[in-house]
């Protein structure tokens, strides 16, 4: 499968998946949501693949939601939580999934059979922090630097 803001690599039983805008921090988008989602995907299905690594091309892991992002979906009227809503390719939800805490557009992390490791190798700001939070592991560089952003923002954690 190819991606367009996402790379995807498998190498030694581990599933690399590197968030690959580093001209923009990695900032999340609707676009980049459904790929790490399909990729996320794709790897627990795999059976070479024991661990997931989520990682930022570049100086950041993430920088948070792409601001244009929101502007967007502002201008449209859209629900931001639409956002990352694409499907995952036939990963079995996790036991219960009908629980309200499990209906967030990043619950679906809980439902990859294998541990997912993020390697933080800058910014980490944000919704990147947020995504950040729902991996299994965190791995920080000394690099890295993390804060919410929210209040900057205008905007409230999405926390799914």
């Amino acid at each position: 499968m190819s991606y367009r803001e996402i790379l995807y690599d498998v190498k030694d039983r581990i599933a690399t998946i590197t968030l690959n805008r580093p001209e923009k921090l990695n900032a999340w988008t609707e676009l980049m949501g459904g790929e790490v989602r399909r990729a996320m995907g794709e790897a627990a299905l795999d059976d070479a693949v024991r661990v997931i690594v989520l990682t930022g091309a570049g100086r950041g892991f993430c920088a948070g939601a792409d601001m244009g992002l929101l502007s967007d979906i502002a201008g449209a009227g859209k629900d931001s939580s639409d956002a990352a809503r694409a499907p995952a390719r036939a990963v079995t939800p996790p036991e219960g999934s009908n629980r309200l805490d499990f209906q967030g557009p990043f619950s679906y992390f809980p439902s990859i059979p294998k541990p997912i490791l993020a390697a933080l190798n800058g910014a980490t700001a944000g919704l990147g922090l947020v995504i950040a939070l729902y991996c299994d592991l965190r791995m920080a560089s000394e690099a890295a630097v993390f804060t919410t952003a929210f209040p900057a923002a205008a905007s409230s954690p999405s926390t799914g």
